[in-house]
Parts: structure tokens; sequence; C-alpha cells
């Protein structure tokens, strides 16, 4: 099974002084730990109990607002010798993985695994929230649904096929 991959390209959370737009965050859908891949969103429901920094992360509704909705983007470390791709590699149930907030005219890149909506994305396609932690690509904004961006242009980066998004 592939997973998604992202790509940081241009987020205010890369910066160096960005560490404000950077959270730890744990996918806890109906209060069970849970494995999520990079690229995917969470919905930011408040501070785990007894913890100062690691949020507790649900699964976004279609409207769900933005400033309360991050990425998932951490760093891939494979601790698994036998692994070596990218697509390979999923944040572990149960450990903080890293959420990057969403902000004006970032740019970041996914693989199709993070994407749900239309089979083919094209450049132009928006793309929004969805009941889901993949983001939905749609031709236009579906009624009810939260924008994140804009399909800005379609690379293949050695054997990834990465979809830029601009946040609108």
């Amino acid at each position: 099974m592939a997973h998604a991959v992202v790509r940081t390209d241009n987020l205010a959370s890369t910066d160096v002084r960005g560490g404000e737009d950077l959270v730890s965050v744990r996918y806890q859908p109906s209060d069970t730990m849970t494995e999520i891949d990079n690229g995917n969103v969470v919905l930011l429901s408040g501070l785990e109990d007894g913890e100062r920094e690691i949020y507790v992360g649900v699964t976004p509704a279609a409207n769900s607002p933005i400033e309360d909705v991050v990425i998932i983007t951490t760093p891939e470390v494979m601790y698994d010798e036998r692994l070596r791709n990218l697509d390979e590699w999923y944040n572990v149930a149960g450990k903080p993985a890293r959420g990057s907030h969403f902000h004006r005219n970032d740019t970041f890149s996914v693989t199709k695994d993070a994407l749900d909506g239309k089979s083919e994305p094209e450049v132009g396609d928006i793309v929004e929230l969805k009941a889901g932690t993949k983001m939905n690509v749609a031709a236009s904004l579906t009624s009810g649904s939260t924008q994140i961006g804009t399909i800005l242009a379609i690379e293949q980066a050695g054997r990834y096929l990465f979809y830029v998004i601009k946040v609108d």
C-alpha cells in the first residue's frame, strides 16, 4: 500500500522563525490513537490532557475552520531498514506527528494518495476540506466546504507525481 508523500515547498512553518506555525499532534478519531499519512489534514481539538504542547487531532468536517486545521508534515525517518521509499512511510499510531498551519500564499505539494475527489486533478482545480483526512479536489468549490487552495502545477520529481497547491 502506498502512503501519501508531502513536500513543504513554501509553507510559513518552514521559515526558521516559523515555529509558531508548527504543532505536535496525535491523530485520535473517536479517542482512538490512529496512524496517519503525511499530506493528510486534521482538525485540532485542543491540547491532550496533561500535555502543554501535544494537540488532539480529529477528523475534520467539510466546513471546519481553516485556522483550526493543520497538514501533517512529519520528517520521514525510516526506523525499519527494509523501508527505503517515502511512500512506505507513515505516522505511527500514538506517536506525535508534526502539523503545519496554513497561511495565505503558502505553497505545498502532495502525491495523489493525499487527495480524493477528481480522479485526475488538473491545474486550476480547487482543493477543499471534506469529511475525512484527505483533501478533496473539485472543479469548483463544493457548497458548504472550506477551501484550502488551488492546484498551481503538477510536477514529476523522481518517481513521484506531485500536485502543487497554493493556499488561497
